[in-house]
């Protein structure tokens, strides 16, 4: 018999008040406690790698930063496709970076580009470059990582928004799909209006206030369109690449209904879920191995139901392998993985996320309570960042992450 949900509070910031029985569940001996896989991941966002390099870059620029994560005792390499909206290889279903018609935008486009280190104009030239010489940019990371001995996971940003205030500037214009233009009624709100409780206590004090004006951006996943539209994507990066995983990222960004609906909407994104496992059981069945589905998912188990997000019954069910339980841009207090380890079956892993911070020592107590909670593994989100700020990656301290995770694993 299935078990029901356990009781989760209301959400009271969120307006929201979602009450399922509770059935109580002992707990398996210890010396019958299966051994869930553990994993050390690294989270890449789909541009990093190709901003900072002046053109022409070549498939050695790539292999060199995979090749500095994997020696860092790294096991699953997690590859973002999309760069807002658009792609950093030339897909089915939307452009690449940089793929402009109109020719003023394509002139500012070299211009910043070969001027300016650390820009998406700069990426577009670098996409450009590597894809009208015969590369893959995206299946080139992706190889790679499976070259040096990484699982290779595609991590989908599910409902990008980046840039949505002000889409017809420039250099923001670039990541914004037609779609989007096109389809206004598939918007869950407009840009710029008030968030909710809810998001707000999601996405939280340390977040600028910009991403808050991005969020009713978002495309609303009621529309069948809007699901059929990121089922394709996923489905074409399943089939092209030949990946050990396929990541659902539903903290990019955290809004799929309209606020209020979220609710009578958890049958409607559980489907969708469903849909995209048999999509993956498919791929897999052709290629004669299994293709691993995932989700990165809210800090707290009421924030996902608020959403409209039901991972407990995603993986009781058998939809997803294993989740990652992440904050959005912040580490302000230690995710509860003991929680969900109390409401998910006792065989399905649970990993959590780091998201970036500039001090070592801070990784290091993160990573420590994460530990004594008895986390599976750990995922490092938007490491690089550090590059932004004119800093260098800290492999070494990389190295001493993953050392002590597998130390310290089951």
């Amino acid at each position: 018999m299935r078990r029901a949900h356990p009781l989760l509070r209301s959400c009271a910031n969120a307006g929201v008040l979602i009450i399922i029985a509770l059935v109580a569940r002992p707990l398996p001996a210890e010396d019958s406690a299966p051994q869930r896989p553990w994993r050390f991941i690294y989270n890449c966002d789909a541009n990093n790698m190709f901003i900072y390099k002046k053109p022409p870059m070549t498939p050695e620029d790539i292999h060199d930063h995979v090749d500095r994560v994997a020696a860092s005792g790294v096991t699953t390499f997690f590859m973002s496709p999309n760069n807002g909206m658009v792609m950093n290889f030339r897909s089915r279903h939307a452009r690449m970076l940089g793929d402009e018609g109109n020719p003023e935008i394509r002139r500012r486009i070299v211009e910043e580009g070969m001027a300016k280190s650390g820009t998406n104009a700069r990426a577009a030239l670098n996409f450009q470059g590597l894809a009208d010489a015969g590369h893959d940019p995206l299946g080139l990371v992706l190889q790679r990582a499976k070259d040096k001995g990484m699982e290779s996971f595609v991590s989908f940003r599910l409902n990008e928004v980046h840039g949505v205030d002000t889409p017809d500037d420039f250099p923001q214009l670039m990541i914004i799909s037609r779609c989007w233009r096109e389809h206004p009624e598939w918007h869950i709100g407009k840009p710029g209006s008030t968030l909710s409780a809810l998001h707000q206590q999601i996405m939280g004090p340390r977040t600028s206030p910009i991403v808050g004006r991005w969020l009713p951006g978002g495309l609303d996943f009621s529309f069948p369109q809007v699901r059929e539209r990121r089922i394709a994507q996923l489905r074409e990066c399943c089939e092209r690449y030949d990946i050990d995983g396929l990541d659902l990222d539903f903290q990019r960004f955290p809004a799929y209904f309209m606020y209020g609906e979220e609710g009578r909407h958890l049958p409607t994104m559980t489907a969708w879920v469903r849909q995209v496992r048999e999509m993956t059981h498919e791929v897999g069945a052709r290629r004669g191995r299994p293709l691993l589905l995932c989700a990165r998912i809210m800090a707290r188990p009421e924030q996902n139901l608020a959403l409209g997000l039901d991972p407990v019954t995603w993986v009781r069910d058998g939809l997803v392998d294993f989740v990652t339980v992440s904050h959005y841009l912040r580490n302000d207090f230690t995710l509860p993985v003991s929680e969900y380890r109390r409401l998910l079956p006792e065989k399905a892993p649970i990993y959590a996320s780091i998201e970036y911070e500039p001090e070592a020592e801070t990784y290091r107590r993160l990573a420590r309570e994460l530990h004594e909670q008895g986390v599976d593994g750990l995922m490092v989100f938007n490491y690089f960042a550090r590059r932004e700020s004119g800093g260098r990656i800290d492999f070494d301290l990389l190295a001493e992450l993953a050392s002590r995770h597998a130390s310290e694993g089951p």
